[in-house]
């Protein structure tokens, strides 16, 4: 290379001078600040262009109407409280009264002359005292039943002639329930289906037997409503646990016992 133009050559000259220049290295070097400004203004170029897109697309999100939802607002709860059976309370009948039996004269011995003791204070033999009891005089009544208990073999006073078997309405103690009744009868009493979509509801009165020891038997309907609301009612009653049964001069007795159990629609 000549001396005045290498003052005038940059070093790309200088190293590829008497070589060949078409070679890809000084091409490569040549053009090395183009193709970085050209890759620059490319890069630029694309972060613009996400940059752009990514705003267009969250400004479109925001101006996106919001569907209108309305929240659903409970305004009236209604909690229907399992049927309250009221509590029975059976008729107080007086106790009968007690027997106007007949007496007969009975004073104190008085050691006396015969001659002094008036007529009408003779005490009455004893044998005619078999169906009386003594008293302060010669009074009319009913006659003192002395007959021997069966299978005792022993006499009393007043034997009591009322058949045992036949269930009673009311004695000393009446029969029991042994829990809450009100909770058993909401835990196991179910409406009918029938009786539900028919719209039946009502009153249904049972009677049963409570025996002599707890037991329930010979339920039946007094009062009915249909829908099977009887049939329930009855299976109910009769599937019912032994019951605290009633006694009658501290013996368990047989007791009639009337039920009310309410069906009631929700």
């Amino acid at each position: 290379m000549e001396p005045k133009a290498l003052l005038n050559a940059d070093y790309l000259d200088i190293i590829f001078d008497n070589r060949n220049k078409i070679y890809g290295g000084y091409e490569l070097r040549r053009n090395y600040n183009r193709r970085l400004k050209k890759a620059a203004g490319f890069v630029v170029l694309g972060v613009a262009a996400i940059l752009s897109f990514s705003f267009i697309a969250v400004h479109r999100a925001e101006t996106v109407t919001k569907p209108h939802i309305t929240p659903t607002v409970i305004t009236d709860v209604t909690i229907v409280k399992p049927p309250v059976v009221p509590k029975i309370t059976p008729p107080v009948t007086p106790p009968p009264p007690a027997p106007h039996l007949r007496t007969d004269l009975f004073t104190v011995p008085d050691i006396v002359e015969d001659t002094k003791v008036p007529d009408d204070k003779i005490m009455t033999p004893n044998k005619s005292l078999h169906d009386t009891q003594p008293g302060p005089g010669n009074l009319t009544g009913d006659s003192l039943d002395i007959t021997p208990v069966i299978g005792s073999g022993k006499k009393t006073g007043i034997v009591s002639t009322e058949n045992t078997d036949k269930p009673r309405i009311w004695v000393e103690q009446m029969p029991q329930f042994i829990g809450d009744m009100n909770a058993y009868i909401a835990a196991h009493l179910h409406y009918p289906e029938l009786a539900r979509s028919a719209g039946i509801d009502g009153k249904v009165l049972v009677e049963f037997v409570v025996n002599e020891d707890g037991s329930v038997s010979n339920a039946k309907i007094l009062t009915s409503i249909g829908g099977g609301c009887d049939e329930e009612a009855l299976r109910m009653v009769s599937s019912m646990p032994h019951w605290k049964p009633g006694k009658q001069n501290g013996m368990p007795v047989k007791v009639l016992f009337t039920l009310p159990i309410r069906f009631v629609l929700n």
